[in-house]
């Protein structure tokens, strides 16, 4: 195989009805099949043609990780078009001189966009792809393309002078993806949560293209924060993760945090002592706590982009997660070396993948050369000159071979601090030391001039919150203790910001800290304005801030939602949810407007509903239950149905031939309407039914709370305040091919039918599932409505057309439909 599109339409032909991509953009996940991808990629890429694009013109994409950023990049490649993939978090003027040098014919871009790509070029929104390629059926002829054609361009993201466009052919990327799909054990059971941004390599090929090529699923969070993370990763069940050390780092803290908060530190000392003598499975049984945080399959991590301490690893590897290290370069495509299972030496970044060929310079510089390397620098012939020698790609860092062939790192070459002896000083040996004393967050070693403009050894060190300058003079002393004399720092400074400042894949940016030492800087320079340090905000400002893509300073009490933050409807309603999901307060949508400003919202966060910790029981879709479900109907409750009334069924012809899930919409009018509705269904449907059931009325109740789940598979269901817990259940249930049976009037009347509730239109819509109208009728008293004992009544129920609802349509329309077609029964 040459090309990305030939690698793509043998995944198609092998796993064509499995679920590629995943997100849950509301409270139903959405699944993307690989046919579906793929089709709906050549679809758009007949769009792009329509309008003008021709093989060899650029696109650009500004935008967070989504299914339809990689959709926008298939669509691309199957056009010919060169994408162009930019950071979210990047400048818009670091976007502007890439626009500049790259000239491109088209942008796509997402709400969450933080920029303006501006009017030389049309420009695509994310959101709106698949509305724009519906029923999109021309025919056009694919360009004909070979491995040396150019498939993206890459640029780096450096603060001063011209950014440099690393060129990455169909060939390189293909050589580079076949060598990692034979490295990492990801198959078709595999579920990978994206999260580092698609406009790095690394999570490209082992957060996208190699989960493709082996029939894995990827999954995209819609948000970032810790909660909505672990949520997806638990709902999901995800067994991979691609990250940087960083990350990992900050998710190790946090899970030795709350061990610290439960008072556990000595049972876990024990227990992460004990573990590595012990087998995987066993080690995994014994942190089950924290599994199961991960959603109980996490696998492994695959971690690149920055030194891995063996320290860190050895903890991940003691709770039953092996973190698999590699190293690499953008102009690798990016993979150079990895580690894998069955070779994993701590320390180091592996062995050199299939088709890399590496040596080192006498300088210690590491060299490559393969068919995964750059052809060079985007119109910048002086640049590719400069990173080749006699055909060696020249990477920048320093490293050594051992015997058995495994790569360890020295550091970046630029990095490297040469005393005036001449004396050579690796700043990561120290850092490394730094770093495992008790009061270091982390630390950076530089090369910076004394005052007498001589180099000497110059520790920026980040200390924990209690932490003093003593505290740092003390980590620094201890540390000169195991160095050699030459290598002894000689000058601290105590950073007095929360981090330091960092790249999108959280690399400290050394010349921002050097500078800040100098006195030439301030302390923390964010990459962006849209990523600007939120430290001191307010749970409430981080959240809009992080919503809206502005920093925390430009949000002031007089901001109005839809004008000054970009916020449109759905942006409201996904900043509502995220108040709900972060602060445990819920806010009516109805109460928020286009006009409504930010201090306005504040007050109704400080004055809203706190959000209740509601409880699912899932027992009654276990495979017991739902076969003592059905004895118990067929044994006892039609039995008893029938023998006080007679029930007569209507138009059932109208759900044959369908299939699941749906959702049933009855009037709720009838006492015994559940055990009607539920003989007058097919068997097969009754199957996986699932009843939505009042949460303060039969989940309030002892025993009901009990028979709901027994006889009905019923769940709870808000009526009112904070309903987004039982939409997120009530989408799972669709999810996973159960029917639901809802009453839009949400209470029983016993007489007439009461107005339905207006969230039965946006529960409609948003589902994107058929609609079923009942009509449940007393035609007949029974002895359960007051007439005589030994009077037998009448119950009919009818089902009505199907109802189904395009998106985008009325909430307040789609109501008065549902309730407008069950009243007509």
């Amino acid at each position: 195989m040459e090309t990305l599109i030939d690698l793509m339409e043998s995944c198609v032909g092998k796993f064509q009805n499995r679920t590629a991509l995943v997100i849950t953009p509301g409270f139903r996940r959405q699944r993307w099949t690989y046919r579906q991808l793929w089709d709906m990629a050549g679809q758009l890429a007949a769009v792009l043609r329509n309008r003008g694009l021709e093989k060899g013109d650029r696109a650009v994409i500004w935008a967070p990780n989504r299914p339809e950023w990689a959709l926008a990049y298939l669509a691309c490649l199957r056009a010919g078009v060169v994408l162009v993939p930019l950071d979210v978090r990047s400048s818009p003027d670091f976007v502007a001189r890439i626009v500049e040098q790259t000239q491109p014919k088209l942008g796509f871009r997402a709400r969450q966009t933080p920029g303006d790509l501006g009017d030389a070029f049309p420009t695509l929104a994310l959101e709106e792809l698949e509305d724009l390629i519906d029923g999109q059926v021309e025919q056009w002829t694919e360009p004909s393309l070979v491995k040396d054609d150019i498939a993206q361009l890459m640029f780096t993201s450096g603060t001063t002078g011209d950014p440099k466009g690393v060129i990455l052919t169909h060939g390189n990327l293909v050589s580079n993806i076949t060598a990692c799909q034979n490295l990492l054990p990801v198959g078709v059971n595999s579920r990978i949560l994206s999260l580092l941004p698609l406009s790095h390599m690394l999570e490209q090929i082992g957060g996208l293209w190699v989960p493709l090529v082996s029939g894995a699923s990827v999954t995209y969070p819609t948000s970032r924060q810790p909660r909505t993370l672990f949520k997806t990763m638990q709902r999901d069940r995800i067994t991979n993760l691609v990250l940087v050390p960083q990350a990992l780092e900050l998710l190790m803290a946090g899970i030795e945090r709350e061990v610290r908060a439960k008072g556990k530190e000595k049972v876990w000392k024990i227990m992460t002592r004990a573990s590595p003598y012990m087998p995987k499975p066993v080690r995994r049984l014994l942190f089950k706590e924290v599994h199961k945080n991960f959603g109980g399959k996490m696998a492994f991590i695959m971690s690149g982009g920055a030194y891995l301490s063996p320290e860190l690893a050895k903890k991940w590897a003691a709770i039953g997660i092996p973190v698999l290290q590699g190293y690499g370069t953008t102009e690798a495509s990016p993979v150079i070396s990895a580690n894998t299972f069955s070779h994993n030496r701590l320390g180091s970044v592996g062995r050199t993948v299939r088709g890399v060929s590496l040596k080192l310079a006498d300088d210690g510089e590491i060299l490559v050369k393969g068919d995964n390397i750059t052809p060079g620098y985007w119109m910048n012939q002086d640049a590719t000159d400069a990173a080749f020698e006699d055909g060696w790609y020249k990477t920048g860092d320093l490293g050594n071979l051992d015997s058995d062939g495994y790569l360890s790192l020295k550091g970046r070459k630029k990095d490297l601090i040469v005393l005036p002896n001449g004396q050579n000083v690796y700043p990561e040996d120290l850092e490394l030391l730094l770093n495992q004393q008790p009061p270091v967050k982390d630390s950076v070693v530089l090369g910076a001039p004394d005052r007498n403009g001589a180099t000497q050894v110059h520790a920026a060190l980040l200390l924990e919150e209690s932490s003093t300058q003593g505290d740092g003079d003390g980590a620094v002393a201890e540390v000169n203790r195991m160095v050699s004399d030459h290598q002894r720092i000689r000058a601290i400074t105590v950073w007095p910001e929360e981090d330091f400042p960092r790249t999108h894949t959280l690399k400290i940016r050394k010349p921002l800290v050097l500078d800040y030492i100098q006195g030439n800087g301030q302390p923390d320079t964010a990459p962006s304005p849209a990523a600007a340090s939120t430290a001191g905000a307010s749970p409430f400002l981080a959240l809009v801030s992080a919503q809206s893509a502005l920093p925390v300073d430009a949000l002031t009490p007089d901001s109005v939602l839809e004008t000054d933050l970009g916020l449109d409807s759905l942006g409201r309603v996904e900043l509502l949810s995220a108040i709900e999901e972060e602060l445990g307060v819920y806010i009516d949508e109805q109460e928020v407007s286009p006009e409504t400003t930010l201090g306005r919202l504040q007050q109704m966060v400080e004055q809203g509903v706190a959000t209740p910790r509601m409880s699912f029981p899932t027992w009654g879709q276990d495979a017991w239950c739902r076969v003592a479900r059905a004895g118990l109907q067929w044994g006892l409750v039609f039995p008893f149905l029938r023998l006080f009334y007679r029930v007569n069924i209507q138009g059932r012809e109208s759900i044959k031939g369908l299939s699941g899930p749906m959702l049933f919409a009855s009037n709720h009018n009838v006492k015994l309407d559940n055990p009607a509705i539920i003989l007058a269904l097919p068997p097969g449907w009754r199957w996986r039914l699932s009843i939505a059931a009042a949460a303060d009325d039969i989940f309030g109740h002892p025993v009901r709370k009990i028979a709901a789940p027994l006889l009905g598979n019923g769940f709870p269901f808000s009526r009112e305040g904070a309903v987004r817990p039982s939409l997120e259940h009530l989408g799972g249930m669709l999810d996973d091919g159960w029917s639901v049976l809802i009453y839009p009037e949400g209470r029983n009347n016993y007489g007439e039918m009461d107005a339905f509730k207006p969230g039965t239109g946006m529960l409609a819509v948003e589902s994107r599932t058929t609609i079923i109208p009942i009509r449940v009728s007393l035609n007949k008293p029974g002895p359960w409505d007051g007439a005589s004992p030994i009077s037998r009544g009448r119950i009919d129920v009818r089902f009505g057309q199907p109802l189904n609802f395009p998106k985008g349509q009325d909430y307040r329309e789609a109501t008065e439909k549902i309730e407008a077609a069950v009243r007509a029964l």
